[in-house]
């Protein structure tokens, strides 16, 4: 898995500020928070994007609506339902 395969990515094809995917979690507004994982949500590549992020070792951003910082797995929105936000 690459880079490349990722670009179908909805938040690249809607022409997104993706540098939000990569702000610091703990800094991120409920609503920025939000309005990511509705994005993943309905992504066709959301299942190969968390798999490049998890692939990381020093990853860091939302990749398939999970947050990583370090490489490390900082929150998970991702099931089958709709997420909770706190």
């Amino acid at each position: 898995m690459n880079k490349n395969d990722l670009s179908k990515a909805l938040c690249k094809e809607k022409g997104l500020d993706t540098s939000l995917f990569f702000e610091d979690f703990e800094l991120m507004t409920a609503k920025e928070k939000k309005d990511i994982i509705a994005v993943c949500e309905s992504c066709p590549v959301v299942k190969q994007c968390r798999e490049y992020g998890m692939s990381q070792r020093d990853g860091y951003g939302v990749w398939g609506g999970v947050f990583f910082k370090r490489g490390k797995i900082v929150r998970s929105y991702y099931s089958s339902k709709k997420p909770k936000l706190t």
